[in-house]
């Protein structure tokens, strides 16, 4: 979504479904951790929200960046 500001705002959310705090939050740091790396320019401007959804756990970072990429490709975010 848009926002007004001129900067971007990210919010991760992780399933219920994932039992236990300490996977939740794992995966939470890998995310950020790959957000925080050069490959990903988003476009300013932008309210983005990533709900994760891991098909199994724990998920390798690589494999993580890997999917993020191209869904942020795919949803034109990326600048």
């Amino acid at each position: 979504m848009p926002n007004d500001g001129h900067g971007i705002r990210v919010g991760l959310r992780t399933r219920r479904g994932l039992k236990g705090a300490a996977r939740r939050n794992r995966l939470k740091r890998q995310l950020r951790a790959i957000l925080s790396t050069d490959r990903f320019q988003f476009r300013n401007g932008l309210d983005l929200v990533i709900v994760i959804h891991p098909v199994r756990i724990p998920t390798g970072t690589a494999s993580l960046e890997r999917e993020l990429l191209t869904l942020c490709t795919r949803i034109g975010v990326i600048s």
